[in-house]
């Protein structure tokens, strides 16, 4: 886009010339945004097929890990093995 430069002191003129400039300038912003905005969809779209996959997948130990499960001590002690106290 081209632009002519009046020296002649018409202010409508370079109101003109000033808005066309801003013009200029936004369309190259929206153009880049738009761009941007085309990248974060596609990797949006790429991370949510992932997220699919694995959350639809059956979980994977690695070999030789065994998950152990822990006895609470409260649990261990309420059987008929607690000492009773007897008040002396």
């Amino acid at each position: 886009m081209e632009f002519t430069v009046y020296l002649d002191g018409n202010p409508t003129i370079r109101e003109e010339g000033f808005f066309e400039a801003k013009v200029a300038k936004l369309q190259e912003q929206v153009t880049l945004l738009e761009s941007n905005c085309a990248e974060l969809v596609k990797t949006n779209e790429e991370i949510s097929e992932r997220c699919k996959e694995l959350a639809t997948r059956t979980p994977q130990w690695p070999k030789g890990y065994r998950p152990r499960r822990y006895k609470n001590n409260n649990q261990t002690n309420q059987g008929g093995n607690q000492r009773k106290f007897n008040g002396r």
